[in-house]
């Protein structure tokens, strides 16, 4: 049975929350002050998500989303959002998960907005359903696979390889198999990933296929495989990421900031706000794009095989001792308080789990300086926290929107030991 809500706010997954009757209810695709029919689906968290079947009252904030498979597609949330109040509700986010922590935060520096057709990384869902071969992303909450036409928050490039991957997998996939395509917008050109969802033997006539692919897109580089195993097929152009005065061959399917500009953003950060540090360690580097190309003396820490091995590549053709790199889980294994004291600042991007382990050690440590890269808003406050019970004080954050359209909110932050 449908009800009439009224939509209070919108929640940290996107949704629109109502209350009725002392019952929470998370409606989809829907914003503040409107009043909305809905039909009530299934119990999730501390309230009842629900499927939007019509807007009877819309907000004047509303507008129309920009991409024909908005509602459907399960990428983005928020396109009917408009940008300034989207943008602001985005901070809000972060000033929230502070604020429930008991964090004493700074006035925020200005949001870094990204653009529709900015994003350069993709992973890309394949599969294969008679004769057809669908390229998208899965449906909001569903296995089923949306068939995209053009994205509109990704790079034009890889729009122009979604026609080249359906080709290729149509050789490749067998009826009712499926894979993905994990595409990175390199300096130097595309670099694919193809990883099947289950494992099968790269034969001849699927080295054939991808070959054609790579010819056929223009690809710098196409692989196989899971990302710990990846094996290239076809090296066209070596895939190259400039880092600054430094170029890195990344490896295949790696880990980049979504846009550019947001990297660009958080390297100025790091340089600004590190100070001179003449020893920097950066935990949980990646491929070193936050760092890499910084003066001084750099040791880097992490956890990812490829990614190391592509570090250590670039430290070598660096020559001496300058960069360092080691293979570490700072989740299992984190710096101890003695190994950080080595340390003028510290730079950390951790995963959206955050880094407690690691904050509780740089709480008790001499590091004087700390910049923190978040994708979450809630584990960053908690770990923020930790560093504020140790005598750190928050004094920047910038929040950054690389993820344009969706519930996911990103920042860099400084904290200093005065």
């Amino acid at each position: 049975m449908s009800l009439t809500l009224d939509i209070l706010e919108v929640g940290a997954r996107g949704d629109g929350v109502a209350d009725l009757e002392g019952k929470r209810y998370f409606v989809p695709y829907c914003l503040p002050a409107e009043t909305v029919e809905a039909e009530p689906l299934d119990k999730r968290g501390d309230g009842i998500a629900c499927d939007l079947l019509e807007v009877l009252a819309p907000s004047r904030h509303r507008e129309t989303p920009p991409c024909p498979h908005f509602g459907t597609c399960g990428g983005c949330a928020l396109q009917h959002w408009r940008r300034d109040i989207y943008t602001g509700w985005k901070s809000e986010l972060i000033a929230k998960a502070l604020a429930q922590r008991g964090v004493k935060a700074p006035r925020f520096e200005a949001p870094v907005t990204c653009e529709p057709g900015e994003r350069r990384r993709a992973d890309i869902v394949l599969r294969r359903e008679g004769k057809r071969v669908l390229a998208g992303y899965h449906e909001r909450a569903s296995q089923s696979v949306v068939d995209i036409g053009t994205c509109v928050v990704a790079r034009p490039k890889i729009n122009a390889v979604l026609a080249p991957l359906r080709t290729a997998m149509a050789a490749i996939l067998r009826d009712g198999t499926s894979a993905d395509a994990v595409v990175n917008e390199t300096d130097t050109g595309l670099d694919v990933l193809i990883r099947p969802h289950k494992r099968f033997e790269l034969t001849l006539p699927i080295r054939e296929a991808l070959i054609a692919l790579a010819e056929r897109a223009d690809l710098a580089r196409v692989s196989w495989g899971d990302r710990a195993t990846a094996e290239p097929v076809l090296v066209r152009h070596t895939p190259q990421l400039i880092l600054g005065d430094v170029t890195i061959e990344p490896p295949p399917g790696a880990f980049l900031q979504a846009t550019k500009r947001a990297e660009l953003v958080m390297r100025a950060g790091v340089n600004a706000w590190a100070g001179e540090a003449a020893h920097l360690a950066d935990l949980f580097a990646g491929i070193g794009a936050l760092s890499l190309g910084k003066p001084g003396r750099l040791s880097l820490f992490e956890y990812d095989r490829p990614s190391v091995a592509a570090v250590d590549a670039t430290a070598r053709k660096l020559g001496g001792n300058r960069v360092t790199v080691q293979l570490r889980d700072l989740f299992r294994r984190p710096l101890s308080t003695k190994e950080l004291d080595a340390f003028d600042a510290v730079v950390l991007d951790p995963p959206r789990a955050g880094a407690a382990a690691q904050c509780a050690e740089l709480a008790t440590s001499k590091v004087r300086r700390i910049v923190y890269g978040s994708c979450d808003p809630a584990s960053f406050a908690r770990d923020v926290r930790t560093l504020q019970d140790g005598g750190y004080r928050l004094e920047k954050l910038m929040p950054i929107d690389q993820f344009l359209w969706s519930a996911h909110v990103e920042l860099i932050a400084l904290l200093v030991r005065p």
